[in-house]
């Protein structure tokens, strides 16, 4: 009754949702043209590493954008009962679109962070980085395609009252993004501890050793915002889209974090200089 909605609680969070996303996008943008810059300023040119965060960026810029389309058009942030959704199957697509994207972020950044260590590796290590970035690309694409795949036909993804057609049961495609996403976050871990490895053996002086190797080694606080993620990912689907925001929150802030990880090795030349 009007009388029992009024007496629920309307929280409104989509203004923390789009500060959130906006902030962590221009800090986004900051890191990664001062690590264009700082290559440019040394003479190097950009290299595939380099190619993959910038196309990662615009993924970034693109989420955001949906996410404020989210906010602003239907309501996000707010309880189930207070949202103002016009089109349930516009609505839909812009959720498993913006989903599909910050799966890819997370996963390009990590590539791109990867094949800037290939250039360090040789031999057994090299192999085993390989086979890191193999891995975080497979995992990448089902999770990034799972949004897509969880109805027959297509159609009834975004029409849930479509006669026909079947669905996986509730949760299983939360299960399996919690199951790949903490292997991609153990991912992060195993590559910031490789540079350790790498640079022992190598003739630098002490600081320069230890500066090199901590800055190849921000992908430990990626691996933790990864692991925040999967922690929120049972909030899918609760049953009410507020419980949803954490998830919002940290999907954004796992592939941004990780981009600025994977520019923090290459900035050291503007403190350098």
């Amino acid at each position: 009754t009007p009388e029992e909605l009024a007496a629920l609680p309307h929280d409104d969070r989509g203004t923390t949702i789009l500060v959130v996303h906006w902030t962590l996008t221009s800090f986004a943008t900051i890191f990664l043209a001062l690590r264009i810059y700082s290559k440019n300023l040394v003479g190097r040119k950009l290299w595939w590493d380099d190619h993959i965060l910038i196309a990662a960026w615009c993924l970034i810029v693109i989420t955001s954008a949906l996410t404020t389309c989210l906010v602003t058009e239907s309501g996000l942030g707010h309880h189930s009962y207070d949202l103002y959704i016009s089109d349930l199957a516009r609505y839909i697509i812009i959720i498993s679109v913006r989903a599909t994207m910050t799966i890819t972020v997370t996963g390009w950044t990590k590539t791109s962070f990867g094949i800037t260590l290939l250039r360090l590796t040789s031999g057994r290590t090299k192999a085993f980085v390989w086979f890191c970035i193999l891995s975080i690309n497979a995992t990448t694409i089902v999770s990034a395609i799972i949004p897509w795949a969880q109805c027959v036909p297509l159609s009834k993804t975004w029409d849930p009252h479509m006669t026909g057609g079947e669905c996986w049961a509730p949760r299983v495609g939360t299960k399996i993004w919690i199951g790949l996403g903490a292997w991609n976050a153990m991912m992060d871990f195993v590559l910031a501890a490789l540079p350790w490895r790498i640079l022992r053996d190598m003739q630098l002086r002490t600081k320069e050793k230890i500066g090199v190797t901590v800055a190849l080694s921000m992908g430990v606080i990626a691996g933790a915002t990864g692991i925040a993620k999967c922690v929120a990912l049972p909030n899918l689907g609760a049953g009410d889209a507020y419980n949803e925001v954490e998830l919002f929150l940290w999907d954004i802030t796992e592939g941004t974090v990780t981009l600025m990880a994977a520019c923090i090795p290459t900035l050291r030349v503007l403190v350098r200089e």
